[in-house]
């Protein structure tokens, strides 16, 4: 099977670099931007497997970059999580989920790197 790609966008550079580690551990390839308007435009570039996002970032949201991924004819299908302090349901509807793609929200202070990693896991089965 070959390597998935996943693509951090977060501009806490402290956790993005963390994220990586345990990711290149899992055997994914992890790509990393720092804003919105650079994880949009890698996104486009590399097409990863799984994109995920923070919520809040300086130039662009993770939100408004989502919102502009889903309007590609191969962003609209990829899979994403959105790491957030508010609530997910609050969050999904920022992004206008569409149920046929897998989106989810996760509250970002209350799961370890492992959890994510399992979230991510998950979506890339």
């Amino acid at each position: 099977m070959a390597q998935k790609t996943v693509l951090v966008v977060d501009d806490d550079l402290d956790f993005s670099v963390m994220l990586k580690e345990v990711l290149e551990a899992e055997g994914y390839a992890v790509l990393v931007e720092h804003d919105g308007v650079s994880g949009l435009a890698k996104a486009l570039a590399t097409h990863p497997d799984l994109i995920v996002s923070d919520f809040m970032m300086p130039r662009m949201s993770g939100v408004a970059a989502l919102t502009e991924l889903r309007k590609d004819e191969w962003g609209k299908n990829v899979p994403a999580i959105l790491l957030t302090n508010m609530g997910a349901a609050e969050a999904l509807g920022a992004v206008g989920a569409n149920p046929s793609v897998p989106t989810k929200c996760l509250l970002k202070t209350d799961l370890s790197l492992d959890q994510i990693a399992a979230h991510i896991k998950e979506l890339l089965v």
